[in-house]
């Protein structure tokens, strides 16, 4: 009876640690609303410029971390493949890549990323009061993707 004892300490002492790194962790939970800032290039009567687009993103996390969407912001949708890393969740489908951290008080997360790219013209339209609008142009490669998102209330 001893030897069945000290059998299932120790299996037990294998396997509740094994456990506890596959749980879900709610921290995550909530939604989230910011901004999303992509950079990109933009072109203007033949040159190349490093230009930003800003836009509101919404981000809804549920299940302790194991379910996210984006509902708002750059690649909107479902997310699948997630991977919890202390603080850090990795989420991806296709060239959307993203990466979120929470910070120390659970109250933001901060976002770094890629995008599939874009390419914003301006090509043959004057700067300045009279300007036309940008238009963006989606082409092959990603872009770089940061973002800032308080918990809502």
């Amino acid at each position: 009876m001893n030897r069945t004892f000290v059998f299932i300490v120790v299996i037990a002492a294998i396997a509740l640690p094994v456990a506890g790194l596959c749980a879900a962790d709610n921290r995550f939970d909530g939604i989230w609303v910011g901004k999303e800032e992509v950079k990109g290039q933009e072109f203007r009567g033949g040159s190349r410029v490093p230009s930003g687009v800003t836009k509101s993103a919404e981000i809804a996390i549920s299940q302790g971390g194991t379910l996210l969407a984006v509902v708002e912001g750059f690649g909107p949708g479902r997310y699948m493949d997630i991977q919890h890393t202390g603080n850090t969740i990795v989420f991806h489908a296709g060239r959307r890549i993203g990466q979120l951290t929470l910070s120390p008080d659970g109250q933001t997360l901060l976002e770094k990323g890629v995008v599939p790219g874009f390419v914003m013209t301006n090509i043959y339209q004057r700067e300045g009061a009279l300007s036309g609008h940008t238009r963006v142009t989606p082409v092959k490669g990603t872009a770089e993707i940061s973002g800032t998102f308080h918990r809502q209330r």
